[in-house]
């Protein structure tokens, strides 16, 4: 019954005019929840025409026993579905009286085995569409695969380049991406939702590969990304917005850095050196920097890091061994990353230049630091990121008109430096 309901389902197609992929309203995708499972639930996504009968060819990764396919409840008396198995390729063949699907998508049925298996690929389609004054077969030769819950479109590695883009799990708040999937060059937009009683603190994405991509700020707690030549994951932190005045008994409001101070504190991004204690005027060291940036970026999953004065088990190991492998951070020409030396300003300026140029951030624009008396004392490999910090407005000289380089940058510099960038570069 089986061979004779595939003559019958091609010959049918054969008989109607074929229409190539191009020709067609747009390019259907198959849909696969529970990929490596023992059983997957099949479905066409993104239809746009009206179907009678489907052809599909799945290539498996292997063979698996036990196979069999069941169709998700279409009317018996309307339509039949039956498949055939010829080694890792499996055609699972669906006629019908009626119009298969109501919408862009098309339920097919439930495949199971023995045990788990993949959907490595998918070799053919066809289509028959019924139209208004005639009936076409559209045949497409390769198809992308979505993985998922049934909910998006096509997947990584489609020859349309279609990916998908989802959120990681988040905590005090959620996620809305404006699409499921998206093109290479698509313009993805982003909404962070927090929860009542707290504020979005970082909203970052990341590529198939790990690579940070680069988000826009929209304002209102909306970013967009163009979409890479790959699946993109979204992730968000949220922080609570804490209310009342400040416990540092050290921070005035009379003090000049005072709204830094709440600002980063509120954030989550600086705390105390004690329950009641800033250190506004506290040198800040590598490690400390390099910890605030990791905690803005939203405490990504990292490695071990390679410097042998920075252990496993630090407060800011984590955090060194992330800002290292994403070019944020270098070490010195000894291999050491001296992780409680005091910071630079210059330093400050490298670090939050690179950090910037890995979110994507335009850092072209340079200032004329030539007015200012020591100028010449800026190192070499930060001549472009001072010029860049003081032309963005995050470095700006002291009251004497110097830039003092070399100088220690304070937990108070820090937090105003921080607020500067959040507000007026990252927009947030």
């Amino acid at each position: 019954m089986k061979r004779i309901l595939s003559l019958f389902l091609a010959m049918a197609m054969a008989a109607a005019l074929l229409v190539h992929p191009a020709a067609a309203a747009s390019s259907p995708w198959v849909q696969i929840s529970g990929q490596g499972t023992g059983s997957q639930q099949i479905s066409l996504q993104g239809l746009s025409q009206r179907y009678t009968d489907v052809q599909l060819t799945l290539n498996l990764n292997s063979t698996p026993g036990g196979i069999d396919f069941v169709d998700a409840g279409i009317d018996g008396t309307q339509a039949y579905t039956t498949y055939r198995l010829d080694g890792n390729s499996l055609t699972i063949y669906l006629t019908s009286k009626i119009i298969l699907n109501q919408g862009s998508s098309l339920d097919l049925g439930t495949l199971t085995a023995n045990g788990g298996f993949t959907v490595a690929s998918v070799s053919g389609l066809k289509l028959l569409n019924v139209g208004a004054n005639d009936t076409q077969t559209v045949i497409y030769d390769t198809v992308s695969i979505g993985s998922g819950t049934g909910s998006g479109g096509p997947g990584a590695g489609s020859v349309v380049g279609y990916y998908p883009v989802s959120a990681t799990g988040v905590s005090n708040g959620s996620i809305q991406i404006s699409v499921t999937h998206a093109q290479r060059g698509d313009t993805v937009t982003v909404t962070a939702l927090p929860d009542s009683g707290y504020r979005v603190n970082a909203v970052t994405a990341v590529d198939g590969a790990g690579r940070s991509v680069a988000m826009t700020s929209l304002g209102n707690d909306q970013w967009s990304f163009v979409m890479p030549d790959s699946a993109v994951t979204v992730s968000a932190t949220f922080v609570s917005q804490q209310s009342g005045p400040l416990p540092f008994v050290d921070v005035a409001q009379s003090d000049w850095f005072w709204e830094s101070v709440d600002y980063v504190y509120r954030a989550g991004l600086m705390s105390g050196t004690g329950d009641t204690i800033f250190s506004p005027s506290t040198a800040t060291t590598r490690a400390m920097v390099v910890t605030i940036l990791y905690r803005y970026e939203g405490s990504p999953a990292a490695g071990l890091s390679t410097f042998p004065d920075v252990p496993a088990g630090q407060y800011y190991s984590s955090a060194v061994a992330w800002a290292s492998a994403n070019g944020v951070v270098g070490g010195y020409e000894d291999g050491l990353f001296r992780p409680n030396q005091a910071i630079t300003r210059e330093q400050m300026a490298a670090i939050f230049y690179r950090y910037a140029q890995y979110k994507g951030i335009n850092v072209s624009g340079r200032a004329d630091l030539s007015s200012y008396s020591d100028a010449d004392w800026i190192s070499p490999y930060a001549a472009g990121p001072m010029a860049w910090a003081n032309y963005a407005g995050l470095i700006t000289g002291m009251e004497n008109r110097t830039l003092q380089p070399g100088g220690s940058a304070t937990r108070a510099q820090v937090s105003a430096i921080l607020m500067r960038f959040c507000k007026n570069i990252a927009g947030r």
